[in-house]
């Protein structure tokens, strides 16, 4: 009999969520950046970021 291979398994990148008005995971904003990239999008304006 031949025994059960080791291999391992890798799971998957977890991808975080993105913000969709800058480059930045949506996670990792802190309120004002939520707020500033919110307002960014209902706006319509193309703008800096100050998320990090």
């Amino acid at each position: 009999m031949s025994s059960p291979s080791s291999a391992a398994v890798t799971a998957p990148p977890v991808v975080e969520a993105a913000c969709a008005a800058c480059p930045h995971p949506a996670a990792g904003h802190d309120p004002i950046g939520r707020r500033f990239c919110a307002a960014t999008l209902d706006s319509s304006i193309a703008r800096g970021c100050i998320c990090r």
